[in-house]
């Protein structure tokens, strides 16, 4: 979310191009309503500046100044004799500068904020390695559990758990960057609905076990076209949410089926606390948390949300305070 709230991290660069266009025609709207009414519409030009100055860089942002300083001034020029005034010219240097500021500030925030994007994609990018590669030795060490204490087999299991947790965050950050840019792959091909079930609660049967909650599953079987990665990640993540906040000795149950021509809808079900319905639509927002509730940066929300459009579908929250949450998405296909 940039300064406007625009989520521009969400723009494709064609959408960019088509910001950038609306930016410069926006502009030459407020000059031509300068020069015909008599009000000072000096804070108005700081609009298109800003939106130039973010989405082009300092190049953009400084045409769009000259030109919003150059309206200004032929508005305050006499336009009965078309001479300018010593005031006006100095209004014009006075405003050029404005802006030119402007520029220089918004340029270098934004340059800013995407070096430390990508710094933090480097880190994140660095961290799955490591992690992916104690997954392995935890879940070669589990292979051995008949030769370790019981106490440590559940702290083999927690450590396991914790690790996936971590690994699926990593991912996840990752790949929501992919996903905004457009540069994820989609590939999509015909699975059975109740094949697919099982190898997304192999994925959580740890946790589950470990947090002493019952998986189970409704499955309409038949065959379904969408693509097998990216909605597993879409079904496990909301699984693992619905770990988090569902209490011991409750359920958890995944259903899949048939829904209106050509889709397949796809719920979690749970038997938490609830969301409040001021978060029905925000909860998919980066960062964004429901008050109360424990840990959790929202990332994952947010890359099923992108992992479900890019496959033409769409995700919504079905819940009530005190009576559980379902999470439920539609794919085509």
């Amino acid at each position: 979310m940039n300064l406007y709230g625009i989520p521009d991290a969400y723009l494709s660069r064609q959408s960019r191009n088509v910001v950038l266009l609306l930016t410069l025609g926006s502009s030459l709207l407020i000059g031509a309503l300068d020069y015909y009414t008599r009000a000072d519409l000096l804070i108005l030009y700081i609009i298109p500046v800003y939106v130039a100055a973010w989405y082009g860089g300092s190049s953009v942002g400084g045409v769009i100044a000259i030109y919003c300083a150059g309206a200004a001034l032929v508005s305050l020029m006499d336009k009965v004799k078309w001479s300018v005034s010593s005031d006006s010219v100095w209004g014009f240097v006075a405003r050029l500068l404005i802006y030119l500021l402007i520029v220089r500030i918004i340029s270098s925030l934004r340059k800013t904020m995407q070096q430390r994007e990508e710094l933090t994609r480097f880190i994140v990018h660095d961290l799955r390695s490591p992690i992916g590669s104690a997954i392995t030795g935890l879940q070669t060490l589990e292979l051995t559990k008949d030769s370790i204490s019981e106490e440590n087999q559940e702290m083999l299991q927690l450590a396991l758990v914790s690790n996936q947790r971590a690994l699926s965050l990593v991912n996840a950050i990752l790949d929501i960057a992919k996903l905004e840019d457009g540069k994820m792959s989609v590939n999509k091909a015909e699975h059975a609905t109740d094949e697919f079930a099982e190898k997304c609660f192999v994925e959580v049967s740890l946790w589950a076990k470990t947090n002493e909650i019952t998986l189970e599953t409704e499955i309409t079987r038949h065959k379904s076209i969408f693509d097998a990665e990216l909605t597993s990640r879409v079904v496990v993540n909301l699984l693992s949410n619905a770990l988090k906040i569902s209490p011991p000795g409750t359920k958890i149950i995944l259903k899949i089926a048939p829904s209106g021509s050509k889709m397949t809808e796809f719920s979690i079900i749970d038997q938490g606390p609830g969301i409040p319905a001021d978060y029905a639509e925000s909860i998919f927002d980066p960062f964004v948390q429901v008050k109360g509730t424990r840990g959790g940066t929202g990332l994952g929300l947010t890359f099923c949300r992108l992992a479900v459009q890019a496959q033409g579908g769409k995700i919504w929250v079905e819940s009530e305070l005190g009576k559980g949450t379902a999470m439920k998405f539609q794919l085509p296909g």
